[in-house]
């Protein structure tokens, strides 16, 4: 099991992650297609080249790490 720590009420909480889906999005509407703005695609590209990371310390304090892929 991966590494946690203990709430009062003894249960282990857990760091969380998020991914990008691969799955296609589905409606019966027809979507149209705007092109993306410079900021979103570096937005986006800065997304895709590193990896982020967070916890809580025990003070409850939020700690975020972002790292590079270095693809």
């Amino acid at each position: 099991m991966g590494k946690g720590r203990e709430s009062e009420k003894g249960e282990k909480e857990m760091n969380a992650c998020a991914m990008k889906s691969g799955l296609p999005f589905v409606t019966n509407a027809v979507l149209s297609r705007t092109p993306a703005s410079e900021d979103n695609k570096k937005m986006t590209e800065f997304i895709n080249s590193h990896e982020f990371s967070f916890d809580i310390d025990p003070a409850g304090k939020l700690i975020s790490v972002v790292t590079n892929k270095g693809n």
